[in-house]
């Protein structure tokens, strides 16, 4: 298994807004939170380096992003300029701490990233052959356990039809 690792693109929690709200700030760099999937209650302590940035966006509540979507409050743009990063992240929730953008890295021959098994078992890559594998032999494949979820055995089923055509996949954890 590959550990994984995050990129600081901040896809994720560009649309995450919708579903984690701040129900009210309690101090400066503290809040309580609610995810609306779950109704859940959670605090969260920002991180003392965007406290002042979080805080400024909680008391504009500007929100709504060129694209139309909502991105989570505590999503900050990287100090280096680079991508962005959760400004709550040692207190981030349950659900953020679990979210994975991808379960699988997909290797080839060579030991080249080719391939990212995103979500319920869509696949992102630009290998003509890696795409033709997956829509003929893995797409079809039914994971036992709810979509991105963990699924050992659906893990297992697709790593032994990509080895079977020379690509490696590592799932991520």
């Amino acid at each position: 298994m590959t550990k994984f690792t995050c990129d600081g693109c901040g896809k994720c929690c560009a649309g995450y807004g919708a579903f984690i709200r701040i129900e009210r700030q309690l101090n400066d760099r503290d809040y309580y939170c609610r995810y609306s999937l779950s109704g859940d209650l959670f605090p969260v302590h920002s991180d003392a380096e965007y406290a002042d940035e979080i805080a400024d966006r909680y008391i504009e509540d500007t929100g709504i992003a060129k694209d139309g979507k909502k991105p989570c409050p505590f999503l900050c743009r990287n100090r280096t300029g680079e991508g962005f990063v959760c400004g709550i992240y040692a207190t981030r929730p349950p659900v953020c701490r679990d979210f994975r953008c991808y379960r699988m890295l997909i290797y080839d021959r060579a030991g080249q990233l080719v391939g990212r098994v995103i979500g319920a078992g869509r696949i992102s890559t630009s290998d003509a052959s890696l795409t033709q594998l997956w829509n003929e032999k893995i797409a079809t494949l039914s994971p036992m356990h709810p979509p991105g979820a963990n699924d050992p055995i659906w893990e297992k089923q697709v790593t032994a039809i990509l080895a079977e055509r020379g690509f490696r996949g590592d799932p991520a954890e």
